[in-house]
């Protein structure tokens, strides 16, 4: 089988480990046709970016890093990405953040509802939860307001938000989280935005992929172009469960998926 490129993945530049050439020398390992390192990139503004993201006076030396291991290893192509946060308050900033270097692509995620760092373990029985609906939404919300936007190429795990499992009672509440997600694929598909297959979920019992498959097909039926991308934040990551996350691509009714050096589709082998 050969497997899909990867477009996202981390370094010590931000909140993983190991350097940029360990990546790809991985990727070399693996036989990958194409990569893309995308290290967390935030507005300043954003008050936890300092946690997570490359520092501003690492990025010239991340971008130099990564343009120089892609010319020492012409065997995979290596592209320049970041992951970054969207964040309506700081849009504008980001949006000049962005303009500083030419970046190949741009992922981009939403992490934070309304302020609420979603993804936190401690947040994960947040009195918010009791509200699940109007979190899940909201997210929805987001991810079509950054469509919008037009910062993103591709936008990353839709439905990350789901990640703890908190149920939405059936009915109004159920309805109104559908017709979200409905509206933010629709402005995805009609912004010509990508999004992404996340293989970096849990993987016992079963890897916990985003988005699940009935959003994932949601995604193929309202013609929303598809990349992957492992979330790896170590080199023993990078490709980790493609197999898995192409026959789930399948099912869902994907045959191809986008490459974003040349943004042709490349159909399944």
């Amino acid at each position: 089988m050969t497997l899909p490129a990867d477009y996202h993945m981390h370094t010590a530049y931000s909140d993983g480990v190991g350097t940029v050439e360990d990546l790809v020398r991985r990727a070399v390992a693996l036989g990958l046709p194409e990569i893309g390192i995308t290290d967390h990139l935030a507005p300043a503004g954003l008050a936890a970016a300092a946690e997570y993201a490359i520092a501003p006076d690492r990025l010239e030396a991340y971008v130099d890093e990564v343009r120089s291991a892609a010319a020492r290893h012409p065997q995979v192509t290596v592209l320049l990405g970041v992951e970054a946060d969207f964040v309506p308050e700081h849009q504008e900033e980001l949006a000049r953040l962005l303009t500083t270097h030419s970046f190949d692509y741009v992922l981009g995620a939403v992490h934070f509802v309304d302020g609420f760092a979603f993804d936190d373990e401690a947040a994960c029985e947040d009195r918010r939860w009791e509200r699940a609906d109007e979190v899940y939404r909201r997210n929805f919300q987001l991810l079509a307001e950054a469509a919008r936007s037009g910062l993103f190429d591709v936008l990353a795990h839709l439905d990350y938000v789901t990640l703890w499992d908190h149920p939405v009672a059936a009915g109004a509440a159920a309805d109104s989280v559908a017709d979200a997600e409905r509206a933010a694929l629709e402005t995805i598909a009609a912004c010509g935005v990508a999004v992404e297959l996340n293989t970096g979920g849990v993987v016992e019992p079963d890897p916990l992929m985003h988005p699940r498959p009935r959003l994932l097909a949601a995604a193929r039926q309202a013609g929303v172009p598809l990349v992957f991308g492992s979330d790896a934040h170590a080199p023993d990551g990078v490709g980790a469960l493609f197999a898995e996350g192409m026959a789930r691509a399948r099912a869902a009714g994907y045959r191809s998926w986008l490459r974003l050096s040349d943004r042709r589709q490349v159909p399944f082998a």
